[in-house]
C-alpha cells in the first residue's frame, strides 16, 4: 500500500505563501463549478524537481485545451523555489510537489514522507477509460473514476487498479502507467489507448542501454493480462514499481531481473538529472 504522507505546512497561492489549511477556492472558480483545472505531480529530490520541463510541457498542452493560463517557466521555477525553501523540502531525500492550475489560481502544495510498497498487488476494474473523451490523455482534476477504482482496489487489499478502455484493451492504472512482459516482449499501451502520457513512461521508452530490452507501444487486449509474465507500474512518485499480482494471480514481481534493471536505470537518471 502507499505509505501515509505528511503534508507540508505551507502552500503557495498565486505567489503568496499561506498556511496549508487556508481556504483558497472561490465559489465562482471554474474548478469548483465545472472541474476546469489541471495538475502536475512531481518528485522533488533534496529540493530539486526532477523532469520539470516535461511536466510543464504537459501542463501547457492541457491548458490550451481547457482555456487555462499557465505562468512562464521562470515564474513557476521561482514559485517552486519559494515553496521548497518554506517547507524545507531540500532536507528530505524525496518529496511530492503538486501544481494545480484553475481559472483564477495557481496553487503549489507539497508533502513529505512519501513512498510505495516494494511491489504492487493490482486488480482490474469493470468500467473503462474512454479513449475518445475530450479529456483523454490530460491530467485534469476530474478524478472521480480514479477514486472509485482505487477504493475497489483497497477493498480487495490491493495497491492499484488497472483500467481497460472502451475497446477492452489495456489502458493504465489509476495513478500509473503499466508495462508488461507478454510472449517474451516488453509492451506498454500506446497513447491511442487513452492512457496518460506519463513523464516516467516517456523516459523509459527513450532509454537506450545495452542492459535493457526495448519496449514497444502496442495494443494489448485486456484479457491478455491472464498471460502476462511480469509487469511494472510507473509514475513520478512510485518511479518503477514491480507488480506482484494481477487479480490474485502472482507475477514475478521483485524477482524479475529486467524490472530491477529498469528500476536501476531510472534511479541513475534521477541521480544524474536525466
Amino acid at each position: 500500500m502507499q505509505s501515509p504522507e505528511t503534508a507540508a505546512p505551507r502552500i503557495l497561492v498565486n505567489g503568496e505563501l499561506l498556511s496549508a489549511d487556508t481556504p483558497i477556492l472561490r465559489s465562482d472558480d471554474g474548478a469548483f463549478a465545472f472541474g476546469q483545472a489541471l495538475f502536475e505531480t512531481m518528485a522533488v529530490y533534496r529540493g530539486s524537481v526532477f523532469a520539470l520541463e516535461a511536466h510543464l510541457k504537459r501542463l501547457s498542452h492541457g491548458a490550451d485545451r481547457l482555456a487555462l493560463s499557465v505562468p512562464t517557466t521562470d515564474a513557476i521555477r521561482n514559485q517552486i523555489a519559494t515553496l521548497v525553501k518554506a517547507n524545507q523540502l531540500d532536507s528530505v531525500d524525496k518529496a511530492r510537489l503538486r501544481i494545480t492550475i484553475t481559472p483564477t489560481s495557481i496553487v503549489l502544495t507539497s508533502s513529505k514522507k512519501i513512498g510505495y510498497a516494494e511491489a504492487a498487488s493490482t486488480i482490474t476494474v469493470p468500467f473503462a477509460r474512454n479513449e475518445k473523451s475530450a479529456l483523454s490523455g490530460m491530467k485534469t482534476i476530474n478524478y472521480g473514476e480514479n477514486v472509485v477504482a482505487h477504493r475497489l482496489a483497497t477493498e480487495a487489499n490491493c495497491d492499484e487498479a488497472i483500467f481497460p478502455n472502451t475497446r477492452d484493451q489495456l489502458c493504465e492504472g489509476t495513478w500509473s502507467n503499466i508495462f508488461v512482459l507478454l510472449d517474451g516482449d516488453w509492451l506498454t499501451p500506446g497513447l491511442n489507448s487513452g492512457c496518460l502520457p506519463g513523464v516516467t513512461r516517456s523516459i523509459l521508452l527513450k532509454m537506450k542501454e545495452d542492459s535493457l530490452p526495448s519496449i514497444a507501444e502496442s495494443t494489448i487486449p485486456i484479457n491478455d493480462l491472464e498471460r502476462v509474465e511480469s509487469a511494472f507500474l510507473t509514475s513520478s512518485i512510485r518511479e518503477v514499481q514491480p507488480v506482484a499480482s494481477i487479480d490474485g494471480r502472482a507475477l514475478r514481481g521483485l524477482s524479475c531481473p529486467v524490472t530491477r534493471a529498469f528500476q536501476e536505470a531510472y534511479r541513475n537518471c534521477v541521480t544524474t538529472g536525466g
